[in-house]
């Protein structure tokens, strides 16, 4: 897992909660191995800065919210009589099953 050994390993997280740079904080401090392109918690070793040009390499493909509204009972209805472009954004949003 260390970029220093010139490997760059993709590794998936599945944080609980949002917290501000949560997951940039605990790969640099906790698992020693920034995120690529990380600025602010790469070291600023010479390996680091060589690819801080190609911006900071997290990303998401899917998050998780449960709307405070659409997931109680009243909302719940209200949804269920909502149109499917009104719903889903043209299929970027779904409400959890859950």
């Amino acid at each position: 897992l260390k970029a220093t050994q010139n490997t760059v390993t993709v590794v998936e997280l599945k944080p609980k909660t949002g917290r501000f740079h949560q997951l940039r904080r605990h790969m640099a401090w906790v698992c020693d191995t920034p995120l690529v392109g990380d600025t602010d918690y790469d070291g600023g070793t010479p390996s680091a800065t060589a690819l801080r040009d190609h911006g900071l390499f997290l990303c998401s493909n899917r998050v998780k919210l449960e709307h405070p509204f659409y997931n109680s009972e009243a909302g719940r209805r209200i949804w269920d009589n909502m149109g499917d472009k009104e719903k889903y954004g043209g299929g970027m949003i779904y409400l959890s099953e859950e």
